[in-house]
């Protein structure tokens, strides 16, 4: 099949149609006139009869002209209507021509795009390292593989944005670090706020955060202390002690028991005998001095 195709030359011949109008001035003038004439017309019992007349002579004047305009018009648009109807079936069999051409036209292209765009991924592969920066986050931009892009131009694109990335990782970098001093500061964990760092949230923003975080959470525990202490004092003024047992006043609920301030202790004491009775002695002395009841007792084992 050859590649070129030489087409033939056309041209299309076309004669305008002049449609005139019999007596055509004639027949505007006298339109005028009775335009003229009735203009200001009123009608009486004298004049009906001939007003009637005359519209009717004018209402079929005027069927007569549309009549006419239509039958012109039909014949006028018939070769037209001919005409539309070969040129849409050329441009039909010109479209059928062109599917396969415009397909194939576009597989080459991206095809050829496919092979600039790996042209392109080999230079930031290259260029990447360099700047520190990791290949993998460059994202390919289409303008990069275009046929007008040297490689001149697109190393210099390269470094510039691999530059800007590395001021980016770097300024972050110090970012990051600020704020885990400062959360080391304060006693919380850096995982989560380190996180909310972006270009538009830096440092500063984040620590201001995490002081407005503290200060809400110390907020919030004094408010709760002080709702704790409240309620203990509203419970305790509702609590009555009746015989050494604390009972709430409002529902009669025993809220403590009396406790006995007594005990029994029992004292093994080893040694001889005289020994053991000098101690018990000295143990009951201490008792009756303090008002201490129950005595001592002493038993031989």
């Amino acid at each position: 099949m050859a590649n070129e195709i030489v087409l033939q030359d056309f041209s299309v011949n076309f004669t305008p149609t002049k449609i005139t109008i019999n007596n055509e001035d004639e027949l505007e003038k006298e339109l005028e006139g009775i335009s003229e004439k009735y203009k200001d017309l009123i009608v009486t019992e004298d004049n009906l009869k001939s007003v009637k007349s005359t519209r009717a002579k004018l209402n079929a004047l005027n069927r007569g002209l549309d009549d006419k305009r239509k039958e012109i018009k039909s014949s006028y648009n018939e070769p037209l209507s001919e005409f539309e109807g070969k040129v849409k079936g050329f441009q039909n069999i010109i479209d059928q021509s062109l599917i396969p051409i415009s397909n194939g036209i576009k597989v080459l292209e991206e095809s050829q795009r496919e092979d600039r765009q790996g042209h392109v991924q080999e230079l930031i592969n290259s260029m990447a390292p360099e700047y520190g920066i990791d290949p993998g986050e460059i994202e390919i931009e289409k303008s990069w593989t275009n046929k007008t892009m040297t490689d001149i131009k697109l190393t210099r694109i390269l470094a510039d944005g691999f530059n800007t990335l590395k001021r980016q990782q770097e300024l972050f970098e110090t970012n990051k670090q600020l704020v885990i001093e400062h959360c080391k500061h304060v006693g919380i964990e850096s995982e989560g706020w380190v996180g909310q760092l972006s270009d538009d949230y830096n440092a500063t923003e984040v620590i201001k955060a995490i002081d407005q975080f503290i200060e809400d959470k110390k907020q919030k525990e004094i408010k709760r202390q002080n709702q704790l202490e409240a309620e203990k004092a509203i419970k305790e003024a509702n609590q009555k002690n009746v015989g050494g047992t604390v009972v709430d006043t409002e529902t009669g609920e025993v809220v403590a028991k009396k406790i006995s301030d007594k005990y029994t202790v029992s004292i093994r004491l080893v040694g001889t005998k005289s020994d053991i009775i000098q101690a018990i002695q000295q143990v009951n002395d201490f008792k009756v001095s303090n008002t201490i009841l129950s005595p001592l007792n002493v038993w031989e084992g």
